[in-house]
């Protein structure tokens, strides 16, 4: 019995640690608060992962010197980050203009090799994975995952072109769900400045309020 339950006949099921390579953050030290740039290389924080995705309007950045010290804490396409303390599980699919930032301590960084790395995000992001993370998060005032436990999570592998199929599905899904989300912010931000305009008594007269 898989994760999922039963699956169909012909796929297959494999850990997460024979899928794809795992690798932790760097420690909290790494980056010093003189380390930072506002023009400087984007650094992943696990408040950046959110939705599936990585949300870049609050992303810290690094000077290029220290970026550069940090290497083999970086990230690129099709990656997937995986928050592993705090509300550990969350996940971000890593996509082009997130390609070459680092991560930060805090986050897991999981990179695919034998296994379509949309389907895999997906994966990870159903809620009986959540909560097989969840279940073997340890500690009580901080949760954390260690990488051996989450490597060791089962994974059900439909044959690849199903990956595709199915990875293909859900990120136009996606696409549809960011726009959304946008058009939703932009109309809060709107309303916010319509909201004070009126309140100043501006623009009255070309609204049509009711009496």
């Amino acid at each position: 019995m898989s994760l999922l339950g039963v699956v169909p006949e012909g796929w297959a099921e494999s850990c997460l640690g024979e899928l794809a390579d795992i690798r932790s953050g760097p420690s909290g030290a790494a980056v010093r608060l003189h380390d930072r740039s506002a023009d400087g290389v984007g650094m992943i924080a696990p408040k950046d992962v959110r939705d599936g995705r990585v949300q870049t309007d609050a992303v810290s950045r690094v000077r290029a010197d220290v970026a550069a010290t940090l290497a083999s804490y970086t990230v690129v396409v099709e990656d997937i980050l995986i928050t592993r303390t705090g509300t550990v599980g969350r996940v971000a699919w890593i996509p082009a203009t997130c390609d070459g930032w680092l991560f930060s301590t805090g986050l897991m960084r999981v990179r695919p090799r034998h296994v379509v790395s949309r389907y895999l995000a997906h994966y990870l992001a159903l809620p009986e994975a959540q909560e097989w993370v969840r279940r073997r998060a340890r500690g009580t005032a901080v949760p954390s995952i260690s990488t051996a436990a989450l490597a060791g999570m089962p994974v059900v592998l439909p044959p690849r072109h199903h990956q595709q199929k199915i990875a293909g599905a859900l990120a136009l899904l996606d696409e549809q769900v960011e726009v959304h989300d946008s058009l939703s912010r932009l109309a809060g931000r709107t309303r916010d400045r319509l909201a004070a305009m009126l309140m100043r008594g501006e623009s009255l007269g070309r609204l049509a309020l009711p009496d």
